[in-house]
């Protein structure tokens, strides 16, 4: 699949390894204003780990009863040159070292598109897949609703007071949800599908969602998938709910 040949770039850019000297992972941008969730409440408990069979995970958020919204790319097996089938993933809603609220296995998931694309930017617009579980999970973990963010509703919710947060399980901190609140969107690209935000988020974190707090309302409107340096700044690059929100199968 000739996408992921450009893709493997995205990847490299948002999952960089760990620095032995202890430096911060690439991704967070300046000082590391992620915090440690020590709660399984809701949202957070919506939110969970999508773990690989043979190693490696991301991040997803339960969107419906059986449905889990991540980044395409985590499915992909670069070792081995192919997707990973349903049954190789693992969905672990609310986990937090060793513990969960609840897990089941993929059945099925539907890519948007194989063909081939150009550059990071233009990869990000379909780096997005909604996984179907085995069993629901939403009665027990819950499930985030999705908005769809455009600039307009972006100026509405930050008039209102709204609160721009990423939650994910990072790679340095992979057996506790870790959130950065208070974080911007900075640009919209490709009529408000993609979008630039500058989230702390490193490997593990592909998939994490964006999330709008408005008083104790918490609203999906976006995922990160990968981090690029644009104009010698790094930079967090997501999916806008925009560009998902209308083709989603209704259930």
């Amino acid at each position: 699949m000739r996408f992921f040949a450009l893709l493997l770039v995205a990847l490299l850019l948002a999952n960089p390894a760990a620095r032995a000297d202890g430096a911060l992972l690439p991704g967070i941008k300046g000082a590391d204003d992620r915090e440690l969730v020590e709660s399984t409440a809701w949202p957070w408990r919506a939110i969970g780990r999508v773990n690989r069979s043979g190693g490696g995970f991301c991040t997803g958020t339960l969107i419906a009863n059986d449905r889990v919204l991540t980044a395409a790319h985590c499915l992909w097996d670069e070792r081995r040159k192919r997707w990973l089938r349903p049954a190789m993933i693992h969905f672990v809603a609310g986990y937090r070292r060793g513990e969960y609220v609840a897990h089941s296995r993929v059945t099925s998931y539907a890519l948007l598109s194989d063909a081939p694309m150009r550059g990071v930017l233009k990869q990000a617009l379909d780096d997005w897949v909604v996984l179907t579980l085995a069993e629901g999970l939403g009665d027990t973990a819950g499930s985030i609703e999705i908005l769809p963010l455009t600039v307009k509703t972006w100026a509405a919710w930050k008039r209102d007071g709204g609160v721009l947060l990423r939650a994910g399980y990072s790679q340095d901190k992979g057996h506790i949800l870790s959130r950065h609140v208070g974080c911007s969107l900075t640009r919209f690209w490709n009529s408000e599908d993609t979008v630039f935000h500058d989230c702390d988020a490193t490997r593990g974190d592909s998939g994490s969602p964006l999330l709008i707090r408005r008083g104790d309302r918490y609203h999906l409107i976006g995922i990160h998938v990968a981090t690029a340096t644009i104009k010698g700044v790094p930079t967090g690059i997501a999916v806008g709910s925009h560009r998902f929100y209308d083709r989603l199968e209704p259930r």
